[in-house]
């Protein structure tokens, strides 16, 4: 059975963002209906370095990951994702047409037990969307 934490209509105008971008606004989206009481800070330098896209008061962090496709990636070599990965909460949203989709909340041991090796290309790996025991919604 499909299962999902979230599934947001999006705005017709966040249609036209980036993957990456538009992620970003569906997780800020859905963590303020539901913890709004909680306030959430995006992370402004170095995100890409650091890996945290944002934190909350409360002190966690966050990294989304957002698809249009099959698989979420990460921009380095699976040797090297145990550095790579250094938010709390790794957020994953799966996107297809108006509707965002979000997926089960992991953390860090989870990524790298999933994470496999791109073979397109070198210094990239990746999760696949149905080892999250999830389907390709589309």
């Amino acid at each position: 059975m499909r299962t999902y934490k979230a599934k947001i209509k999006m705005k017709d105008d966040w249609r036209n963002l980036n993957t990456g971008h538009l992620g970003e606004k569906i997780f800020n989206l859905w963590f303020n209906s539901n913890y709004e009481t909680e306030k959430l800070f995006k992370q402004c330098a170095d995100r890409d370095y650091d890996g945290i896209d944002f934190a909350d008061e409360k002190g966690y962090t966050y990294q989304v990951k957002a698809t249009r496709a099959r698989s979420y990636t990460f921009n380095c070599y699976l040797d090297d994702l145990n550095g790579h990965l250094k938010s709390d909460i790794y957020v994953f949203i799966q996107i297809h047409e108006k509707y965002a989709y979000i997926e089960s909340l992991y953390n860090k041991n989870e990524i790298l037990n999933l994470a496999r090796q791109s073979f397109k290309e070198e210094k990239s790996c990746f999760v696949y969307a149905k080892d999250l025991l999830q389907q390709k919604l589309f």
